[in-house]
């Protein structure tokens, strides 16, 4: 590898820092927010929605997506940050095993992307069926 190759992938390194540790951060505070709606859900959940019984269902559905959305956010942080690392390591040390640990924590990264990507048109293809076959039983 030259060394105009290696400055690309040591600023890329950087900028995935950067992106990890917001992540990061933005993953504690969706956890958090996932644990108030839960519990508001459960306390307060008249005055949450209309019914009481509605508004523990909801809040507890609320919080329950809000923490999986955080643990989602929280393997992408831990790919970023695992390759900034590695990619670090390997700017000063030259071992071909951090370049492959950064290249696999980078490959993990987009493959988690690119499933969730899948699964989200997915949903959103089923969604446009659920629409279009409710209109038609409306009309």
């Amino acid at each position: 590898m030259n060394n105009i190759q290696k400055g690309f992938l040591v600023e890329s390194a950087r900028w995935q820092k950067l992106l990890g540790v917001v992540m990061m951060i933005s993953s504690i505070l969706i956890a958090l927010l996932g644990i108030f709606f839960f519990v508001i859900g459960f306390v307060d959940g008249e005055d949450f929605m209309e019914s009481e019984v509605l508004g523990k269902i909801t809040g507890a559905l609320l919080g329950i997506m809000y923490l999986l959305f955080a643990v989602l956010y929280y393997f992408f942080a831990v790919y970023l940050l695992r390759s900034a690392k590695a990619f670090k390591t390997w700017e000063t040390s030259d071992d071909d095993a951090d370049l492959t640990e950064g290249l696999r924590n980078t490959k993990s990264f987009f493959r988690l992307s690119g499933i969730l990507t899948i699964i989200g048109l997915c949903a959103i293809g089923l969604m446009l069926v659920g629409v279009v076959v409710t209109i038609a039983f409306t009309l």
